[in-house]
């Protein structure tokens, strides 16, 4: 099951947005075309599409829950290594080890 992910603009190109979802994954090309974006928005992004221009709190909170609720999916998911998520989970649980 795919999910929305909150991520921050980084860059705009036309119709096209480099995204950061954190923990050092950043994708490019994520179509934009749906909401009015720009540079240092965080926006929910689903299937390569930016669906919403999130307010900061909204994000925050939002980045908190997927941290505090989706290990445990992350941990039995075959495409972890695919998805911001996983790599999220990742992070988290390496910085558990330290």
């Amino acid at each position: 099951m795919c999910l929305a992910f909150p991520g921050k603009i980084i860059e705009v190109n036309g119709d096209f947005a480099k995204i950061d979802f954190g923990a050092s994954t950043i994708k490019n090309d994520i179509n934009i075309t749906h909401i009015n974006g720009k540079k240092g928005d965080y926006v929910l992004v689903h299937a390569g599409y930016a669906i919403e221009v999130l307010d900061i709190s909204e994000a925050e909170n939002m980045i908190d829950y997927w941290k505090e609720n989706t290990i445990w999916k992350c941990n039995r998911c075959e495409i972890v290594n695919e998805c911001p998520t996983g790599n999220i989970v990742k992070e988290i649980n390496s910085n558990k080890l330290k």
